[in-house]
């Protein structure tokens, strides 16, 4: 019988093996944004959980010269699939004094998904362990952290746990996952969360309290690492739990998320664009201004930009310069496909009414809030087309669409295992396809 623990256990077999081949194979700090990553976890493990505005004005903070040593020696590499890895990126490199450092895009991120990474970090430092191998060390921590925490959000996912288990294993996400970033353990809470989500939706559920305590804490994590994720808030009014209860947590989670995101906005740099400035502020008025420009823009970016978004949420690694095969990418979304219908045949519909239609809008404003914060901090304005879209960002929402294919709210019927063998097997495939393009592209 094919049960939420045994699919659970299957994940981490899987998870733990592509982290240890991930973590070893990509260079260092080869993992996209990986550096400034690196940067801020290594800044949380000085114990300054703030980013800080530096003497000449950037925002930042004091790192390990090392560190910036590193990511010079590795830097060629990026958005140069010609270019290889040599032995000397890898040599041995002492961790060195504290330099100050600009790190803008990340110094404005929370410190609580940086912790695994900068507990290693402390580790490697004390014990005089060198770059690059201190690297290595500090993925192994984030990947350990997100694949445990994963693990337990599958185990306790019911009907949903093959969804979940077919996500959190796509080479995209097994990816983050290996590397020095937010990301990964940002994906793994998202998971916890829906979890306790449609643990909470279902009736007599003991230690509801904490239960839903837990989900408001997760979802104000998740939307102060990224503010389009605030959208999420919407589930907690979708939750079956007494009114009160979903008044303070609204309110709590709004006011930490508007707290950190008023603070972030504040130092967050707008990138200069030779075509034109970025501004906020008009790109927001353009957009009240001439609303019947909206579907338009949305055409326009997805004509442009639907390789990158569609590659890159399936597995479009390193700085996006290692591509996937098409062939294995079809496959890829035929097994998310019949996971989603795995998890909708296995309930039966509900005899309560259930609010799909907020659970529906939570996920929507999510994926139109990622596209909304790039066009207004990342987008020249008056461009016909949203800049700087990833498929990446996209993992969290598609994560929490198990909340609409699960219909059941109590126990489920049984259906054929033998469906869910393909969805199970699938990611022999992806650690394999994923491990012959990172060697073709970094050493071959």
């Amino acid at each position: 019988m094919i049960t939420p623990r045994n699919v659970a256990l299957l994940y981490a077999v899987f998870a733990s093996l592509a982290l240890l081949l991930f973590a070893t194979t990509i260079p260092p700090m080869q993992n996209a944004d990986e550096e400034a990553h690196v940067f801020r976890a290594d800044q949380v493990s000085r114990l300054v959980p703030l980013g800080q505005v530096l003497d000449d004005g950037e925002f930042g903070g004091t790192i390990s010269a090392g560190l910036v040593e590193q990511a010079r020696k590795t830097a060629g590499l990026r958005g140069h699939p010609e270019l290889k890895a040599t032995r000397a990126m890898s040599a041995p490199l002492a961790w060195g004094l504290p330099v100050q450092r600009g790190f803008p895009n990340t110094a404005v991120n929370p410190p609580f998904f940086y912790l695994p990474a900068s507990a290693m970090d402390v580790l490697s430092r004390s014990a005089g362990l060198p770059l690059p191998h201190a690297l290595i060390l500090m993925r192994l921590a984030n990947g350990f952290t997100t694949i445990v925490i994963a693990a337990t959000s599958i185990a306790l996912a019911g009907d949903a746990a093959i969804w979940l288990f077919a996500v959190l294993l796509l080479p995209m996400s097994l990816a983050v996952s290996s590397a020095i970033t937010q990301d990964g353990p940002l994906l793994a809470c998202g998971a916890l969360a829906v979890s306790l989500y449609l643990r909470l939706r279902k009736p007599n559920v003991p230690y509801k309290g904490f239960s839903f305590m837990t989900l408001c804490i997760l979802l104000t994590m998740i939307a102060m690492a990224r503010v389009p994720y605030f959208a999420f808030v919407l589930l907690l009014l979708a939750t079956p739990v007494r009114s009160s209860w979903r008044v303070i947590g609204m309110l709590c989670m709004s006011v930490c998320v508007v707290g950190w995101s008023a603070r972030s906005a504040a130092h967050f740099p707008l990138p200069h664009w030779p075509q034109g400035v970025v501004s906020p502020g008009l790109q927001v008025l353009s957009l009240v201004t001439h609303p019947w420009r909206v579907p338009l823009l949305v055409v326009r970016t997805w004509q442009a930009n639907d390789g990158i978004i569609v590659r890159g949420f399936i597995g479009q690694l390193g700085w996006l310069d290692v591509d996937l095969p098409a062939l294995y990418r079809r496959i890829a979304w035929a097994g998310l496909a019949l996971a989603a219908f795995l998890v909708w045949r296995r309930g039966s519909p509900c005899r309560a009414p259930r609010p799909w239609r907020l659970e529906a809008l939570a996920i929507a404003g999510t994926v139109c809030g990622v596209g909304l914060i790039q066009y207004m901090t990342w987008t020249v304005v008056g461009s016909p087309v949203v800049g700087g879209i990833q498929g990446r960002y996209f993992l969290v929402p598609a994560v929490v669409l198990a909340v609409l294919f699960t219909r059941d709210a109590g126990s489920a019927r049984q259906s054929a295992d033998w469906l869910a063998v393909p969805v199970l097997a699938l990611p022999i495939i992806s650690i394999a396809v994923t491990m012959h393009a990172l060697i073709l592209r970094y050493y071959f």
